[in-house]
């Protein structure tokens, strides 16, 4: 049980990729960002939500640079409010696709030094979005786009 509270999540998305802005450009990644200006408002945990975009985030800078771009868009879903986190990386071939939230689950480039994934953090994200009674997904086109989806039912100001 995590406590919960009404949170802007413009905010939370705004300041996560503020954290990770100067590791992105050092990249030579271009920044696409889509967040509206007017709020938009979950029950969830800021330091969970924070925990989750982290994750996601650095995921699509470790893995995804090669596409030259990284992409955050918040929008809203019927009653519920997405967020996407998105590269044009080499993505994830279908067959691993339904596994990269297991706990431990990593891929063949995961184990290489160079990237030394744990394959937690699909996991604590997954678990933390649950939390908060959301969901998460995961759609690869290699090299078009890879996306994972924090879907949030929506509340009103």
């Amino acid at each position: 049980e995590i406590p919960l509270s009404k949170i802007s999540l413009n905010e939370i998305c705004r300041q996560s990729v503020l954290e990770f802005y100067e590791l992105l450009t050092s990249r030579g990644l271009r920044v696409e960002l889509e967040i509206p200006e007017r709020p938009l408002y979950i029950l969830a945990n800021e330091h969970a939500l924070q925990r989750i975009l982290n994750n996601l985030i650095s995921n699509s800078i470790r893995y995804g640079s090669d596409g030259g771009v990284f992409g955050l868009t918040l929008r809203e879903e019927g009653e519920s409010v997405a967020v996407d986190v998105w590269d044009r990386g080499k993505g994830i071939t279908e067959v691993h696709q339904d596994r990269v939230f297991e706990r431990l689950y990593t891929l063949d480039d995961a184990r290489n030094p160079q990237f030394q994934g744990s394959g937690l953090g699909l996991s604590i994200s997954k678990r933390l979005t649950e939390a908060m009674k959301g969901s998460i997904r995961l759609t690869s086109t290699p090299f078009e786009k890879t996306k994972f989806t924090c879907i949030f039912k929506q509340v009103p100001y």
